[in-house]
C-alpha cells in the first residue's frame, strides 16, 4: 500500500504544480485587466476634463498679452567643504 501511496502522489504532484501554475496566471491577469480598466477609466475622465476645461477657459488666456519676465541674478559661490 505504501508504494501504491508513493507512486500516486509523484503522479499527482507534478499536475497539482500546474494546476496551481495555471491558477496563477489566470488570477494575475484578472488583476492586471482591473488595474488595466480602471486605469483606462480614470485616464479618460480625466482627459475629458481637461478637454472641457480647455474649452471653457481657452479663450480668456489668448486675449491676454504675454508677461514679460523679469531678468533673475545670479549668485556665484564657492562649495568647499
Amino acid at each position: 500500500m505504501n508504494s501504491k501511496l508513493e507512486r500516486l502522489l509523484g503522479n499527482l504532484i507534478p499536475f497539482l504544480i500546474i494546476g496551481i501554475t495555471i491558477a496563477l496566471a489566470i488570477g494575475l491577469f484578472i488583476m492586471f485587466s482591473y488595474v488595466l480598466m480602471w486605469g483606462l477609466l480614470i485616464g479618460g475622465v480625466l482627459w475629458v476634463i481637461y478637454s472641457i476645461k480647455n474649452l471653457l477657459f481657452s479663450h480668456q488666456n489668448r486675449s491676454k498679452t504675454p508677461v514679460k519676465s523679469k531678468k533673475g541674478r545670479i549668485i556665484e559661490h564657492n562649495d568647499q567643504d
